[in-house]
């Protein structure tokens, strides 16, 4: 089997091995789990000989420890020949104390052994070895090992213990694609790596045809393997089993999915309890369904089962099936009748996707397609397949069934396909495939909402991508042809912040489109983050998180992408850390971002202190643009750079960085890019004061023609900046009186570093001429900016759910952060906070 992965135990032993004193080390796992690969692969990196232990050596006694023995160096093998020489009739225990004592006597170079299955010696030799390896220490020997679970075993207690773990998802496609041929299909491999579960067993035991992996035929489903008969530990590990689940397990193998009312049937009959077989973690239960919880457990146990027994279940399923499971009756009728038509598997395929089961999809359709089905009924039936897989976040997956459903004679089928099509490009190859507009003409009703779709998609690609140009012409051949709705309007609105030149969308044009609540909220939110009313943007795009029933995967992503843009430019780091950390959990497994996200991940790195990430991000977010062909983002990235640049104290490099970005737009509204304050400053820090002051005059021209709080803030920023060299600290002080409690924490947090930057000999008073005190008031200079926030709007006599209204936190983040008020500034409650705030003793 090819060695993919394994990070985690190659580094394990390595380190294992580096200590040169001596110490052993034991890697468990199941059956299929890779751990002869890992055995062969350890070996040959630290030259080691490799002991593959057989079972049918566990009638000879100390068997293993010869063969342990032979593996050693001459010195230690000679030493250790000659205790089992002189010991044949010595017990157990003290050949074990004699061996471990000549080791230690014996002196020689570092020594690595690998043993392969452990577990599988022979009694005496594990209870030798089990002492000895538990002493190695000061030997030089070092060994490493792999076993079976060990779960009611404890003889190797003395060795350190690794769980080899399943493959991750990228693991798995790689195994999969070295077994299979780098010709194979990359949804046919993200399809056998979810049905592997990451078990290098099943992975390296597939048997696909060359038609099959590169995705021209159907897959043979249940998916088949070589050398189908199970191996010793397998059968020990099944007969472990109550064996009243057998039946139930093996009625699960033979299909994707089972009736829950009719597995609790027929676990009845057997005296079984469903219940049981989740709380061991063998079956999972969703609803309607249930089905086997590992994949790779279901292809083994279904690979164990003969013509006849497969043939049985079959039967037994599609009867326990008929009536309420048409489709769950049809894949095993598919089974005893093939010639059947296939028609409602695939229609069961459409309603599996949609509930969110999409490996069971993809089994239904495959046998489906596998088998006769009308012409027009299959394409119309992918196409709601693709769409299906798209909406639940599974693109290349939808975008494989697509391409299957060919040309369909029906305009709503055709238009639907054209925008699952580049809704999953935009995901799976990061393209904008506008070739798809090709569907795009005037009409009335259902065509018009159709094109307008189509349209306004790609505009909003394009605008991610950060081609407003494109997106604009989009929104303008949306007018052209009359098809222009809100959903159009809302697009132009945006396109014009960002500084596109598109028409406006009068009432005139405007028709009733039907458009989805979700993609309406996303671009309503767009609006608003725009205007910069983040608190409206988070209340929209809010209310459809909590939506019921739960929004599409689709969906989901994309309000959580624009939820973590909001925190961004709302400056908030502490909520943009709980936003992406939200977003990400939505990622499939599997899913790389693009280079628009990884631009948004970018943004958020840098509102932390440190910004840690932020270099590599960009340095990502570069790559990814360039090989994207998204070209326009690379300004963007030039501005978080420089942006970093000067908060590490490097403002020549930020200058370089600020001037690339600034290139691009230099007549735009300062505040959607938001370097113009930044680019002041660095020129002034690098001695570059004359341009510095040119630079302030743009920014006053821009701010005048473009009015926004952000664009106030950072003017008067800019300006204190230059005011420094002779006004000092109350330049900046001036500047932090105009803040209020809602403005944003990251600006506050610019603020202080820009005293710092440009008054170093005065960084005692930065923090403190954020919040100016009144006379006779508490010193609150130690206090965070978000901290700082909290004591103004407790002086106004807000209460904590008041004051998490206000600043947009949740009541837990409120009593949290006045804890820690209380706790820096020596008193204990908020009575002596406002009796201190107003001067009062207390």
């Amino acid at each position: 089997m090819p060695f993919v992965g394994r990070e985690r135990e190659v580094r394990v032993a390595s380190d294992l091995v580096g200590s040169g004193s001596g110490s052993a080390g034991l890697f468990v796992g199941e059956s299929g789990s890779g751990k002869t690969a890992l055995a062969r692969e350890l070996a040959a990196r630290h030259g080691a000989v490799l002991v593959t232990v057989s079972p049918n050596e566990r009638m000879w006694p100390l068997s293993g420890l010869t063969a342990v023995a032979a593996a050693l160096d001459d010195g230690r093998r000679a030493a250790v020949d000659g205790v089992l020489a002189r010991g044949r009739d010595w017990p157990e225990h003290l050949i074990a104390e004699e061996v471990s004592r000549t080791l230690h006597l014996v002196r020689g170079g570092a020594c690595v052994v690998v043993i392969d299955d452990l577990d599988d010696m022979d009694s005496a030799s594990i209870t030798v070895l089990s002492y000895v390896f538990g002493r190695l220490r000061g030997t030089g020997v070092s060994v490493l090992a792999t076993s079976g679970t060990l779960e009611e075993r404890h003889d190797f207690a003395g060795m350190m213990q690794t769980r080899i773990r399943r493959l991750s998802f990228d693991e798995s496609v790689d195994l999969a694609r070295s077994a299979l041929g780098d010709a194979s299909a990359p949804a046919v491999l993200r399809i056998v790596a979810e049905l592997s579960a990451g078990d290098p067993g099943v992975l390296a035991g597939l048997r696909l045809s060359a038609a099959e992996a590169t995705g021209d035929e159907p897959l043979n489903v249940p998916l088949r393997l070589r050398d189908q008969a199970p191996s010793r530990r397998q059968r020990r590990e099944v007969r472990a089993l109550d064996p009243r689940w057998g039946e139930l397990l093996d009625l699960l193998a033979v299909g994707p999915v089972y009736g829950t009312d009719r597995l609790r049937r027929a676990a009845r009959e057997s005296g079984a309890d469903v219940d049981d077989l989740v709380e061991e973690g063998l079956v999972v239960v969703r609803g309607q369904l249930s089905r086997i919880a590992d994949p790779a457990r279901r292809l083994r146990r279904h690979a164990g089962l003969g013509a006849d027994d497969r043939r049985r279940l079959h039967a037994r399923a599609a009867d326990d099936h008929a009536g309420a499971y048409p489709a769950i009756r049809g894949w095993h009728g598919s089974f005893l009748e093939p010639h059947a038509d296939r028609e409602p598997l695939l229609a069961g395929a459409v309603l599996l996707a949609h509930e969110g089961e999409a490996m069971a999809a993809v089994e239904f359709a495959e046998r489906a397609l596998a088998g006769d089905i009308d012409e027009a009924l299959r394409s119309r039936r992918l196409v709601d397949l693709g769409e299906a897989l798209v909406f639940g976040g599974h693109d290349e997956l939808g975008q494989h069934y697509l391409r299957r459903a060919g040309a369909s004679s029906d305009p709503d089928t055709r238009a639907r396909g054209a925008m699952a099509r580049l809704r999953a490009l935009s995901v799976v190859d990061h393209v904008v495939d506008d070739s798809v507009l090709t569907h795009v003409a005037p009409g009335v009703g259902a065509e018009a909402a159709a094109s307008e779709r189509l349209l306004c998609e790609s505009a909003a690609l394009h605008l991610h991508r950060g081609e407003v140009h494109l997106a604009a012409e989009r929104i303008s051949t949306a007018v052209e042809i009359g098809v222009a709705s809100t959903r159009t309007a809302l697009l132009a609105h945006m396109t014009r912040e960002l500084g596109g030149h598109c028409p406006e969308v009068s009432p005139v044009h405007l028709i009733e489109a039907g458009e989805s609540p979700a993609d309406e909220a996303i671009l309503t939110a767009g609006v608003q983050l725009l205007r910069e009313d983040y608190a409206s943007a988070r209340q929209t795009i809010r209310a459809q998180l909590d939506r019921r029933p739960r929004l599409a995967p689709l969906w989901r992503e994309h309000l959580l992408r624009q939820l973590v843009t909001a925190e961004v430019r709302a400056g908030d780091p502490t909520a943009a850390r709980e936003a992406v950390t939200a977003w990400q959990h939505e990622w499939l497994p599997g899913r790389r971002p693009d280079a628009a996200s990884t631009l948004i991940l970018a943004a958020a790195a840098l509102l932390e202190t440190p910004p840690s990430r932020t270099a590599e991000l960009v340095r990502q977010g570069r790559e990814r643009a360039r090989r994207e062909r998204a070209t326009a983002l690379l300004p963007w990235f030039c501005a978080i750079d420089g942006l970093l640049a000067l908060r590490e104290g490097r403002p020549a490099d930020a200058v370089d960085q600020l001037r690339t970005a600034q290139a691009t737009a230099p007549d735009a509204d300062p505040a959607v890019m938001r370097i113009a304050a930044d680019l002041v400053e660095a020129l002034w820090l690098a001695g570059r004061r004359a341009e510095a002051l040119h630079e302030l005059d743009r920014l006053e021209r821009l701010a005048a023609a473009s009015p926004r709080r952000w664009t106030q803030l950072a003017l008067a920023r800019a300006r204190a900046v230059c005011r420094s060299a002779h006004e000092g600290a109350a330049a900046f002080s001036e500047v932090a009186a105009l803040f209020r409690p809602d403005d944003a924490p990251f600006e506050r947090e610019n603020l202080r570093l820009a005293r710092l930057r440009c008054l170093p000999d005065d960084p005692t008073g930065a923090i403190r001429a954020l919040t100016p005190a009144s006379e006779g008031s508490l010193d609150t200079g130690a206090l965070s900016p978000n901290e700082q926030d909290i004591v103004a709007l407790v002086e106004r006599g807000l209460r904590n759910r008041e004051i998490a209204a206000a600043l947009y936190i949740s009541l837990r983040t409120v009593e949290l952060r006045l804890t820690g008020i209380y706790r820096k500034l020596g008193i204990t409650s908020r009575v002596q906070l406002i009796a201190h705030l107003h001067g009062a003793v207390g």
